[in-house]
């Protein structure tokens, strides 16, 4: 999968051609993105590194989240850490739209500490004709955080729902410096040229970009929308560059509210084939994203992607936010 993923749906309409991977991007965004907004937090608050049996863990509720063993590729039986006593849990329920239809529901849940994250994200579209491909996909990632490495991935699993059931398991090793990909059913191409072991390492999966997007403010100076960050979405490489526009007013929560408005880029760099490049009007054309501040919770939330090209504009908003900081349980719908 893919922000990073994000990512892809759109083929062809009349005269107006959009490149999957565009959108893909952005519904990837919009599926893993929101996981990680409440991670800025941590620059204000330290949690407890020590787990507890008795600390409930979100994952345990989410539909698919039970079954990240059934279907293995190897012998590996991924085990996420349990979240400790004071980490952060979250959920976040989102809807996407284009043409002003809704055709796209995502959940996504997880949970971070000062060193540690794990995330559930599933994603479900309608399809629209030959514009909209019909996908369901969930995935699960796992890895630590620090200001020395930044955010780096332990695993990352995705299982594809439709009729190829395609899974795929990235695999870091962190003192080699290096990621197995295992996919099956197999890709049929690793695109021209294909990534290097060298860029498949030094990249994020697309969960964990986007954890690196939203933790910007710990790990980049304290700047928000100013980076670019690269991704390996088990075949892709690609940047994700970030501008800060300034601000705009949107929808959030029931009342217009003041939101950091971000730019980001989608810029291919290798494991793709011909035709799935981008055109010049689709990477110049930007993805915005709106980051809404929590001041009870010192945190920026990702609300709102646009992404508007020829006469399609697709729009993917936050719906529900459900926050457990410190046991100081928060909410906030639209």
């Amino acid at each position: 999968m893919s922000l990073g993923h994000i990512l892809f749906m759109f083929r062809h309409t009349n005269n107006i051609r959009l490149r999957s991977a565009k959108i893909h991007w952005l519904c990837y965004a919009a599926l893993f993105g929101f996981i990680f907004a409440a991670c800025l937090f941590l620059t204000q608050i330290a949690h407890a590194q020590s787990s507890s049996p008795n600390t409930p863990n979100i994952l345990d509720q989410e539909r698919y989240y039970p079954t990240l063993n059934v279907k293995n590729l190897s012998n590996k039986t991924y085990t996420p850490p349990k979240p400790s006593a004071d980490a952060i849990q979250f959920k976040f329920k989102l809807k996407g739209y284009v043409f002003g239809l809704r055709m796209i529901k995502a959940n996504y849940a997880g949970w971070f500490d000062e060193t540690h994250y794990t995330a559930y994200a599933d994603l479900q579209t309608s399809g629209l004709g030959a514009l909209l491909k019909k996908l369901q996909i969930w995935a699960v990632s796992s890895g630590t955080h620090n200001a020395q490495i930044g955010v780096r991935p332990d695993f990352h699993v995705q299982q594809n729902l439709d009729k190829k059931n395609r899974r795929v398991e990235m695999n870091y090793d962190n003192t080699a410096k290096k990621v197995d990909v295992a996919i099956v059913p197999p890709l049929g191409s690793q695109g021209i040229p294909a990534a290097s072991p060298a860029e498949r390492y030094a990249a994020h999966d697309t969960v964990s970009a986007i954890m690196a997007i939203m933790m910007q403010k710990n790990y980049n100076d304290g700047e928000i929308c100013n980076a670019i960050v690269p991704v390996f979405d088990s075949k892709q490489h690609y940047n994700l560059r970030m501008e800060r526009i300034g601000t705009r007013r949107v929808k959030f929560n029931g009342k217009k509210s003041e939101t950091i408005r971000c730019h980001t880029y989608y810029e291919p760099v290798s494991g793709f084939d011909p035709e799935d490049l981008p055109e010049n009007e689709e990477s110049a054309t930007p993805v915005n994203v709106y980051m809404h501040y929590q001041p009870e919770l010192d945190l920026y939330i990702p609300v709102r992607f646009t992404y508007k090209i020829s006469a399609i504009t697709a729009v993917i908003k936050v719906t529900d936010i459900d926050i457990t900081p410190n046991s100081a349980y928060k909410t906030a719908s639209e």
